[in-house]
């Protein structure tokens, strides 16, 4: 008999502690990302050639919880593209605007965190505008299922994810010329893609605030670090093989028990060849400043955060049927990486990064393309911010705390 009180007690606990999710409460959700990009291109017998292009894509959805952890609402997209060439007159762009109707399902782990599967159904127009007439009308219809992952970083307000998994739809496309020419296609994808990251606020009479967790951690305020990295790279295709390694060399000190402050240097090399005897070479090092976010999960495993800016340069040399390409580049990139670590020792650690959330940054380059005759040169440089998830760049890295 004393289970059922006890039971009741657990269950009317949990309610205001996953309250954000709970029946009748709202959210709204913002993503976006953003392009401005440049490139000038001069060879010996052309005239140079200056162009620009900048684009801007924002999302809102907004939804209802029609009962706990189920919610439904509506999301608009709008999006405009821009490219410019200077030294003419042209110019193009392309409006976007979509809505579609949202279903979520939501699963709570734990307190701040909600994984949910997400479905959409809508519509979208796109017109293609050059020299100030709509050449092209695209409109289209389609549905999608995601995934997404909620952080709650305070009490209503929290980091999204989101990721389709599954695509449909079809495009209706009529080009106003003298002729109409109308395409109808129908297209179907499934795999990871259009991974987004924005901001959400959730609210409702319900919505209760979290309580602090405890400063648990396996390292003291004060002791230091020191790091090792190696990561490889093999690609093999019927026509191509590119084998890269690269090493890396970091130190830092934590500033709370959970929290540790570095900077590392990291270089690479990589080699491609082909059947058509195409050769690429290439070598880049980069100076990254990071903060590391500790969080005990069992005994001697933690899962960690790190988040930086690498600024970098790279230098690629490439020959093949049309010359000798050279191209130097240099970067500054900010990105994420998820990781997990054991302690093996008291002073000695293993951990994996499990793939980069790339946000993208500044970016410059200049190629050069020798022929036989004439000498081509390409400056571009581009800033971006448009959040991308690769798995593929796991490494391992054993870790050193002199000071443990």
């Amino acid at each position: 008999m004393k289970k059922i009180p006890l039971l009741t007690l657990l269950l009317g606990l949990s309610a205001p502690l996953f309250a954000q999710t709970s029946e009748g409460n709202r959210f709204m959700s913002y993503t976006g990302n953003l392009s401005f990009s440049g490139s000038k291109t001069a060879s010996d017998l052309t005239v140079p050639t200056r162009e620009r292009t900048y684009d801007i894509n924002l999302e809102f959805s907004r939804g209802k919880f029609i009962r706990d952890n189920v919610a439904h609402g509506w999301n608009v997209g709008l999006g405009y593209n821009h490219y410019k060439i200077l030294e003419s007159d042209y110019a193009s762009s392309t409006p976007f605007l979509s809505a579609n109707y949202l279903i979520r399902r939501y699963v709570v782990p734990s307190e701040r965190v909600r994984v949910f599967a997400q479905g959409t159904l809508g519509a979208s127009y796109r017109p293609s505008i050059a020299d100030g007439e709509i050449t092209l009308n695209t409109f289209g219809a389609g549905a999608s299922l995601g995934l997404g992952l909620t952080y709650f970083y305070k009490k209503n307000w929290a980091w999204e994810a989101t990721a389709n998994l599954a695509g449909l739809n079809v495009t209706h496309a009529r080009k106003e010329d003298e002729k109409v020419v109308t395409n109808v296609q129908l297209n179907g994808s499934f795999g990871v893609s259009s991974f987004k990251i924005g901001l959400a606020h959730y609210f409702g009479s319900s919505s209760s605030a979290f309580e602090e967790p405890p400063q648990q951690s396996l390292y003291a305020v004060g002791t230091g670090y020191l790091a090792a990295d190696l990561s490889t790279l093999h690609t093999s295709y019927p026509m191509a093989n590119t084998t890269g390694v690269g090493v890396g060399f970091s130190g830092g000190k934590f500033v709370s028990p959970r929290k540790l402050v570095g900077i590392g240097l990291h270089g690479s090399y990589a080699t491609a060849n082909s059947s058509s005897e195409n050769v690429l070479n290439s070598w880049g090092a980069n100076v990254r400043p990071f903060v590391e976010y500790y969080w005990p999960i069992a005994g001697k495993w933690s899962i960690f955060v790190n988040s930086g800016i690498a600024l970098g340069y790279n230098s690629t040399k490439t020959t093949d049927t049309d010359g000798k390409r050279t191209n130097q580049s240099y970067s500054a990139q900010p990105n994420i990486r998820p990781g997990i670590q054991y302690q093996l020792t008291t002073k000695w650690a293993i951990a994996a990064m499990i793939g980069n959330l790339d946000l993208k940054g500044f970016y410059a380059s200049k190629m050069e393309l020798k022929q036989s005759n004439t000498t081509t040169t390409n400056t571009t440089f581009n800033f971006e911010i448009d959040p991308t998830y690769q798995l593929n760049t796991t490494s391992l890295s054993l870790r050193f705390y002199p000071g443990r």
